[in-house]
């Protein structure tokens, strides 16, 4: 979340973990402030506690190529995580490692690492949070915390879900990507609080989880994965909110997420599904909120992009990471081989054709298959449907729900046989307690949006009585009605239609 940052600075007041000079007595305590979430005090070039850093000894090598969770870099540093510890060196130079000092409680125990902009994330052998800020200024000036959560980013932590496959860190930011642009090809500013979220592929890679430090301690947050739910995805990397999986056979996709641009946080953004093209974009974050004249950020949120297949052979090892200003300034890479060469294949977030760079290092991901097979009929659909009548005598049914998949299809059957189907969006909206993670007992509550099809609503004379009755009394014949939606495993309610659907499977 983009809140605002000046009220944790009272907070935390001012208490940092620095990152300490070599040879500093252990840190035995495992409560590390910092600074993360706190005012930018912008970037630089100076290298200032680089050269006091030990130099490493570990086998690393002479460049970081690809952001996994073990090896990553931003536009300045690369870091990667070995037996426990973490070393950075600079990225544009070949080699010269170093071993990044530690606080005591993290010496020793690191298994990941994960940069993006000005901010790393480790995790440790429990899969327990450690964020570093500044890391695009001097080594001088780094800090850790494991604060993580509600309220403000001052929570106690949070760790890896259960069963992470893999994970990423991504951070979008005012300073470094100004903009990122919504389906109506409108420019948005990044708010001056950035997105920062952990990226975890779990469920055996059918799910995404997302977790914001701004939001609850939980895991309940997702993202769906692409082809509706139905790809599992062997390998994820995110950057600047932009994320990019594969599966087995190779097949990719990319797609901007955040928890801003999915339309969840009404406090701070303004948002419409009508159409927002060729509306006048608002110069700041501020006049986009208040001024109804300018251009909200469209919903639905961005899906999934396919991207081109790889023109020869490739593993399971990806990277995405920025470029420049806006959010289609991404690269990403691929692992491979070309004419018998090692290297990655490589291209912008949004050209049309890959080009190989050889590197005549090892390969170290899974090759795939090269077969196209995006969608996996092993992952069940989501066993979640309801059903239930009206006052009106019309009843309503919802099939296979899933809270990370939207929209959904609302089906209407009236009296006389008529069928209507409507179009229900459905964000997951703010919290600041925490949620379980899926559909269970504990109400689960979204912000919806029923929306009539375009075919319908433009010819309301054509339409039989029952339905063009339901849209002139209930709807009151606009194309969009806002609705808060309410789920458990056995209810499904619709406030607006006053509705309560019942379970069905």
């Amino acid at each position: 979340m983009r809140a605002a940052r000046g009220i944790l600075l009272l907070l935390t007041g001012f208490v940092v973990a620095t990152v300490p000079s070599p040879g500093a007595a252990a840190d035995t305590g495992c409560t590390l402030v910092g600074t993360v979430g706190t005012p930018e005090i912008g970037v630089g070039n100076s290298t200032a506690g680089f050269e006091t850093m030990l130099r490493a000894e570990a086998d690393l090598p002479a460049q970081v190529l690809f952001r996994t969770s073990t090896e990553s870099f931003n536009r300045r540093w690369s870091f990667a995580a070995r037996h426990g510890h973490i070393f950075v060196k600079e990225a544009a130079v070949q080699g010269d490692w170093r071993a990044l000092p530690l606080p005591g409680c993290m010496a020793g125990r690191i298994r990941g690492v994960s940069a993006d902009d000005d901010e790393v994330m480790a995790v440790d052998l429990d899969g327990r949070f450690f964020t570093m800020d500044h890391a695009l200024s001097a080594p001088r000036d780094w800090n850790w915390s494991t604060r993580f959560g509600t309220p403000l980013w001052t929570g106690p932590g949070n760790a890896l879900p259960a069963g992470t496959l893999d994970w990423t860190w991504s951070v979008l930011s005012p300073n470094e990507d100004h903009v990122w642009r919504d389906t109506a090809g409108n420019d948005h500013p990044v708010g001056g609080a950035k997105v920062s979220h952990v990226f975890a592929l779990t469920d055996a890679g059918a799910r995404i989880r997302y977790i914001d430090p701004w939001l609850p301690i939980d895991h309940s947050y997702e993202m769906a994965t692409p082809e509706n739910g139905r790809f599992r995805a062997t390998a994820l990397s995110t950057s600047g909110s932009t994320s990019l999986v594969i599966n087995n056979a190779g097949d990719l996709y990319t797609r901007l997420f955040d928890f801003d641009i999915s339309g969840a946080d009404k406090v701070f953004f303004r948002y419409s599904y009508a159409d927002q093209r060729g509306r006048p974009e608002a110069p700041d974050m501020l006049a986009e909120r208040v001024d109804p004249a300018t251009a909200a950020i469209q919903l639905p949120a961005p899906t999934w992009t396919r991207q081109p297949a790889i023109p020869g052979e490739s593993t399971n090892r990806i990277s995405i990471h920025k470029t420049g200003i806006g959010s289609d300034a991404r690269e990403l890479r691929v692992e491979g081989v070309d004419a018998n060469r090692t290297g990655y294949w490589t291209k912008p977030l949004t050209a049309p054709a890959w080009t190989f760079v050889p590197t005549g290092q090892p390969l170290i991901g899974t090759p795939t298959s090269g077969s196209s097979e995006p969608v996996d009929t092993t992952i069940p659909l989501s066993p979640y449907s309801f059903s239930g009548q009206s006052a009106a005598d019309w009843t309503a049914s919802v099939a296979h729900f899933d809270p990370a998949n939207s929209p959904t299809p609302l089906r209407l059957t009236f009296a006389d046989g008529t069928h209507l189907t409507l179009t229900l969006h459905t964000v997951d909206g703010l919290r600041q307690t925490p949620q379980l993670p899926g559909i269970t007992t504990q109400p689960r509550h979204f912000d919806g949006t029923i929306e009539v099809p375009p075919d319908i609503l433009n010819s309301p004379a054509a339409q039989p009585s029952p339905i063009r009755n339901f849209l002139e009394s209930t709807l009151g014949s606009a194309k969009f009605t806002d609705t808060p939606v309410i789920v458990t495993e056995s209810e499904f309610r619709i406030p607006a239609l006053n509705l309560a659907l019942g379970r069905t499977s």
